[in-house]
């Protein structure tokens, strides 16, 4: 067999969709134009929705962020997402549970792990448990965060900038007030 007949005929290996995979593809974990590029799929679909919108649809009887997944017309499980939140920091325990949910948040999502897909995970992974602590009047609702400087995990104290500053600040800062406002607001649904 010629080498140009093994080359078009030898078989892709499928790509492992995990969080490891998840962490690679999103805005949160990147820098320089990976992260503008990132970030500006997050603002996309962000502003498909208005923040009062959220704020109108919330209620105390549903998680927000399964509240947030409607709102994008996201078909996705809740519980899945939570899987995820579990195991979505590095440092955090990796589990095959939150491997398995990721893998099927892509399909839910149309099956396709691309930077858009990687995109609509993170925000909803991100917005889970910062959301519900928002809620709950936790202040600040992320306490620290870990930033990769030089090669050095450094954890970054956010009491006074709950939503992050800079360019790593949370691109869903309205729409999470928004949902914690509604939640509270809205607790006779």
């Amino acid at each position: 067999m010629d080498p140009e007949t093994i080359l078009t005929t030898t078989p892709v290996p499928p790509l492992q969709v995990t969080v490891a995979w998840l962490r690679a593809m999103v805005a949160r974990f990147s820098t320089g134009e990976d992260h503008t590029r990132r970030r500006a799929l997050v603002l996309e679909e962000l502003a498909r929705i208005q923040p009062q919108a959220l704020q109108e649809a919330a209620s105390p009887k549903q998680p927000p962020v399964a509240t947030l997944a409607q709102a994008l017309g996201y078909a996705v499980n809740p519980e899945d997402v939570r899987e995820i939140a579990k195991a979505y920091q590095p440092h955090f325990p990796q589990t095959p549970e939150a491997d398995q949910a990721c893998a099927r948040l892509v399909q839910a999502l149309g099956g396709t792990p691309d930077e858009r897909t990687a995109a609509k995970i993170g925000i909803l992974v991100q917005a889970c448990d910062a959301t519900e602590a928002l809620i709950k009047n936790t202040h600040p609702p992320v306490p620290t965060t870990r930033r990769w400087v030089d090669g050095a995990e450094v954890a970054v104290d956010l009491r006074d900038h709950p939503f992050g500053a800079g360019p790593h600040a949370c691109p869903g800062e309205d729409h999470a007030k928004a949902l914690a406002q509604g939640a509270l607001n809205n607790t006779r649904r």
